[in-house]
């Protein structure tokens, strides 16, 4: 029981450092193309494409973190006793 809960978190753990390189990355490539503009720094930096890529990789390990999460935890955190299950109304 302990192995699947630790094999669980590997997936969490890959998707933040995803997460979090991405989103450095862009944020270091911002800083750099305003200093470029600035400072007429001839550095090079991703442009256009390459931030919509970063920042579209972060937004993507982000929500897959959420899900993954939310998979493991389930939704009965959120539910009381008298609170009928939304499945049930659906159907």
């Amino acid at each position: 029981m302990v192995k699947e809960k630790k094999n669980s978190n590997r997936g969490d753990r890959i998707s933040l450092i995803v997460f979090w390189a991405s989103s450095s990355l862009l944020l270091i490539n911002i800083l750099v193309g305003k200093g470029s503009q600035l400072w007429n720094w001839n550095i090079f930096n991703f442009g256009d494409l390459g931030e919509f890529l970063l920042l579209l990789t972060a937004s993507i390990s982000i929500i897959v973190v959420a899900l993954h999460r939310e998979a493991i935890h389930g939704n009965s955190a959120h539910l009381t006793k008298n609170q009928p299950e939304v499945y049930e109304a659906i159907d």
